[in-house]
């Protein structure tokens, strides 16, 4: 079976998306199937393309052993809704493009989204070729961006659905990463078109960093702490804000408690500052760092935070972060109800607090102080749990499954 798989995001670029695919196109090329991907040329996060990438529309490479097409895009350090539009559509052209490019033939075309653009690239480069046309869905476009207020309006709202609805329909068969979002896709595509769940995973031996984790405690000076991290995108949907609410109200009572953030994001700034308003001696910021690096962090926590934001949509998420927190072997604070807190009770491997609640994420953190062995045992409980169930080998296996049934 010979597949061409289409995503804005591939490495070198780093995050839950790029190593996704990454884990696909090495399933399928495991399983014995030649892969072809085209990606945009790598400029996340700072909004330009990388030195070493420019120049040229396309840039033939193998990144581990796979054959990739880099292509040009629009880019801009500023993020407005035209400059962003812009990325979008540039890259949804530029896919075509490369698809017309590799003057190849194939069996099936994956588009994984989001950007939803990239299912038109996906759609269109399957007519080019004669291929069955995948849809792979990381988050349910538009309805997320509306949840955001990226997108407000009823025309460009409406447009938005349009496109979405526009593209399910031209599917051979989806994929999705949630049971919830199979559900609310097989519901606009009918019983006719396969929907098929593939869940994020995580590579557990990237984030079993135990001795890195005691060695960057001792370095840093918190060993006599109870240290509460996040890392991650510091963004909006995380709903971050009643982290500090929870740090105010512990550190009157609970001093050995400290809140760590690791990453960057459009709020992180805002955060820092009222922090500083709020004067919280008990909450650090960290640069971003690489996924090496971040895995120490995390396994530096006494416990992980997986927040989202308290609105209706991310209940039918399961966020990456949730199955990479558990296979660092440390308890989870998740705030995600649904299947996300669903997975976490089955692996009894931490404890849910309802979503932006500061207080209760501030008794849990109490109860956690309390019972220290309770804590060991959640976090050796989602260890063996992210081994067994969660590993991006399993799901990529399972996609090459649902691939090669669909090809024939």
């Amino acid at each position: 079976m010979r597949v061409l798989l289409i995503s804005q995001y591939f490495p070198p670029e780093t995050g839950g998306p790029p190593n996704r695919l990454l884990s696909i196109a090495n399933g399928l090329r495991d399983a014995g199937h030649e892969v072809h991907v085209i990606a945009e040329k790598p400029n996340h996060p700072e909004g330009i393309i990388r030195e070493g990438y420019r120049g040229g529309i396309f840039d033939e490479r193998t990144y581990d052993g796979i054959s990739v097409t880099y292509t040009w895009v629009y880019t801009h350090p500023e993020k407005d809704f035209v400059k962003r539009l812009s990325f979008y559509l540039s890259f949804m052209v530029m896919a075509i493009l490369g698809a017309w490019h590799t003057h190849e033939e194939y069996d099936v075309v994956l588009a994984s989204s989001p950007p939803l653009f990239v299912g038109v690239s996906g759609w269109l480069a399957a007519q080019l070729k004669g291929a069955k046309f995948v849809f792979d869905v990381r988050d349910l476009w538009p309805d997320l961006a509306v949840a955001m207020n990226e997108l407000d309006g009823p025309l460009k709202i409406w447009l938005a659905k349009r496109l979405e609805h526009f593209i399910y329909h031209r599917a051979d068969a989806v994929t999705a990463v949630t049971n919830g979002f199979c559900e609310t896709i097989q519901s606009v595509t009918g019983p006719e078109t396969p929907v098929q769940r593939v869940m994020n995973g995580t590579e557990p031996e990237v984030f079993q960093r135990d001795e890195a984790g005691r060695r960057l405690r001792k370095e840093s000076g918190f060993d006599d702490r109870f240290v509460v991290t996040y890392a991650g995108n510091i963004g909006i949907c995380q709903g971050l804000d009643h982290i500090l609410e929870a740090a105010e109200r512990l550190e009157k009572d609970r001093k050995e408690v400290l809140f760590r953030f690791v990453g960057s994001g459009p709020v992180k700034d805002k955060l820092q500052q009222e922090a500083e308003r709020r004067s919280l001696d008990n909450v650090e910021f960290h640069r971003r760092v690489s996924l090496d690096e971040a895995a120490a962090h995390m396994a530096a926590a006494d416990a992980l935070l997986v927040p989202l934001a308290d609105h209706e949509i991310y209940r039918s998420f399961i966020p990456s972060k949730l199955f990479d927190s558990m296979a660092a072997g440390r308890p989870v604070l998740l705030s995600v109800d649904g299947e996300a807190r669903s997975i976490l009770e089955d692996a009894e491997a931490g404890r849910y607090y309802p979503a932006e609640h500061g207080q209760e994420l501030a008794n849990n953190i109490r109860w956690m102080l309390d019972h220290p062995e309770a804590c060991t045992e959640m976090g050796e409980n989602g260890r063996a749990y992210a081994q067994s169930h969660c590993t991006r080998e399993t799901q990529a296996k399972r996609m090459t499954a649902f691939l090669e049934e669909l090809a024939g």
